[in-house]
């Protein structure tokens, strides 16, 4: 996002009996002090915004921003919860060492660089292997969404979930209008054919607001409602409770590609017994 940059000017003021002499005397005053004008402030590199399928890992890439979250967790069960995001950060893939690095993680083993040789990413990398979890893929079940995908590590002690692709140019979406999205919470699950629910962003009033099946284990199907914001560079962010009450929750995220297509959230749930848990939302622009 560009915002303008500022010019500093360089006011010289000149004093005389009856005014004949003013430039000379600001000349040479300018002289004697030494004073320059200021090399004026150069104005940011608009960003530039494209569309590429995301989930491409045939070829180097770079994203740039993301939505997260993290938790500290102990014997790998999340202990907290803490959101952030991204503009400028970038998480990226070399496809010659399968190598993963990860935006701002610098506190993660490694740097927050993991590199598998020999392993084709193809669509996506997902590695589980000696307690360790490191992941960048859509997964399979999502195949039909084109400009996002999801980030992963986690281990014994750190849980890290990044959404990150192709957002959308805020300056797309900058209408007064409504952008209604067919969402559901865990899609990637729906082994039972739940149907998506509607999810309103309403960009006069900068709110999100709708009921949307959450997907559990087994396909059972609760719905929950969400109540959140969108901010002027279209980062979408809020809570959310079950019909029941028995679950709450939290979630980040923005809409990705041309004019907001599709919409994706990482969300954290907290269940009645007190245990976190990870999940996503995912959601299509209904036309």
């Amino acid at each position: 996002m560009t915002g303008a940059a500022l010019a500093l000017a360089l006011m010289l003021s000149a004093c005389g009996d009856d005014g004949k002499n003013a430039k000379a005397s600001s000349a040479a005053s300018s002289s004697k002090s030494g004073t320059t004008s200021p090399t004026p402030t150069p104005s940011p590199t608009p960003r530039t915004y494209s569309y590429d399928k995301a989930a491409n890992l045939t070829i180097d890439r770079t994203f740039t921003g993301y939505d997260r979250f993290s938790s500290a967790a102990v014997d790998g069960k999340f202990k907290t919860v803490d959101f952030s995001s991204s503009d400028s950060a970038v998480t990226s893939f070399v496809r010659s060492d399968s190598k993963i690095t990860f935006a701002d993680s610098s506190d993660l083993p490694n740097g927050g660089v993991f590199s598998f040789p020999g392993i084709s990413g193809g669509s996506g990398i997902h590695i589980q292997s000696g307690g360790r979890l490191v992941a960048l893929e859509l997964p399979g079940e999502l195949s039909s969404y084109q400009y996002f995908l999801f980030a992963e590590y986690a281990d014994a002690g750190t849980y890290r979930h990044f959404v990150i692709g192709a957002p959308t140019n805020p300056a797309e979406i900058n209408g007064t209008g409504t952008l209604t999205y067919s969402a559901l919470i865990g899609e990637e699950f729906n082994k039972s054919g739940v149907k998506p629910a509607p999810l309103t962003v309403d960009l006069a009033k900068s709110i999100v607001s709708g009921t949307v099946p959450l997907i559990q284990d087994g396909g059972k199907a609760t719905d929950v409602t969400l109540t959140g914001s969108i901010d002027a560079t279209k980062h979408i962010k809020g809570t959310l409770q079950s019909s029941d009450g028995k679950l709450t929750g939290e979630f980040r995220g923005r809409p990705f590609g041309p004019g907001g297509k599709e919409l994706a959230l990482v969300v954290a749930l907290k269940k009645e017994d007190g245990t976190l848990a990870s999940t996503r939302l995912t959601a299509t622009l209904k036309q």
